[in-house]
């Protein structure tokens, strides 16, 4: 008999032990993740894998981007907290503690039922993918609901009053405060809009799963059979977490940490993203006058080309003009060096 090394499989001749080896087992370890050690059942489940794979993804490192723009909000931060020593205002049996806050700052924020809509709400998931649904988690789902929904002067208030207690708030058409116990109604909103495209997700990647299984099976391997039927149960795992309705103990946690406690916070909060995106535009502008700037006869964005080969080897390439005046090469030298 002929067995092989790999999977200890026996076979009458050589012929099907060499043909077994070319086809399966050796492409059974080519589909193994270097991360997690994970064997999938195809080249391509591989490749899809990778993409979402946990142990790959705390390897990732915050960019220096995000590293500056957490530190300019805490800048931020602090200035906005000098603000809450403010008299108090109330309106509506709402109290807002800002300067120069008026009936209007409330008005602002429209009615969460009004504005969230299943279309609203479809639309705003559309580019929700396969790897979202594999990799993600109640809490993901919390921080879009926050982002795509409770961010902005004109969007929908809606608090947490009591953290310890899940009580949820938000204002009606009349803006007057309606309680949302354990955030029920808001869940059946999101649910409502993201359902169909979850179900559609699910759906496709569930028929390719299966026929996946169906040609491990064709081929007898064990070992590509367990991977496939695994792939099924995590998508299935994947599916179940994300109907709310049902079981939402991590989402309604993630919202009552996360979500202002009061209408002044929430206030609060958006001003600090106002002013972010102030920044932002406003670093913009300058970026876009300082491509225009001038050295000698060419404009940086002209000589970008040599920063960055400057920055990769060290070495100085430019103009030839630029080598014979003293003022313009000190200028360019300093373009060079500059971050």
């Amino acid at each position: 008999m002929n067995t092989c090394d790999t999977c200890k499989k026996e076979y009458s001749n050589k012929y099907n032990l060499l043909r077994h080896q070319e086809k399966y087992c050796r492409i059974k370890e080519s589909h193994k993740c270097d991360k997690c050690q994970r064997v999938l059942s195809s080249k391509q489940r591989l490749l899809s894998h990778i993409d979402v794979c946990k142990e790959k993804l705390k390897d990732v490192k915050p960019t220096s981007t995000i590293q500056k723009m957490n530190k300019k909000i805490e800048e931020i931060s602090g200035e906005l907290e000098k603000l809450k020593n403010k008299q108090p205002i109330t309106t509506n049996n709402i109290t807002i503690t800002t300067n120069n806050t008026d009936n209007s700052s409330v008005n602002n924020y429209c009615s969460l039922l009004n504005y969230m809509t299943p279309e609203v709400v479809r639309d705003s998931f559309k580019n929700f993918t396969i790897g979202n649904l594999l990799t993600g988690s109640q809490k993901d789902l919390a921080d879009m609901t926050i982002k795509k929904f409770f961010t902005g002067k004109e969007q929908p208030l809606y608090i947490c009053k009591d953290r310890s207690r899940n009580k949820f708030v938000y204002t009606n058409e009349e803006n007057k405060e309606t309680e949302d116990a354990n955030a029920i109604i808001l869940r059946t909103l999101i649910h409502n809009g993201i359902a169909p495209l979850l179900k559609k997700l699910y759906h496709e990647e569930y028929v390719k799963l299966h026929n996946e299984l169906a040609r491990c099976k064709r081929t007898d391997d064990s070992g590509l059979i367990i991977a496939s039927r695994e792939d099924i149960k995590e998508l299935d795992e994947a599916y179940k977490q994300f109907n709310i309705l049902k079981d939402a103990e991590d989402y309604i946690s993630h919202l009552s940490k996360c979500l202002p406690s009061s209408i002044k916070d929430r206030i609060y909060q958006d001003a600090l993203i106002e002013k972010m995106i102030e920044d932002k535009e406003s670093s913009s502008d300058i970026e876009f006058h300082k491509q225009l700037e001038m050295i000698g006869d060419y404009t940086v964005s002209e000589l970008r080309e040599f920063k960055e080969y400057y920055k990769s080897t060290g070495l100085v390439k430019g103009p030839k003009e630029f080598l014979n005046d003293k003022e313009l090469t000190t200028r360019f030298l300093a373009f060079l060096k500059e971050s």
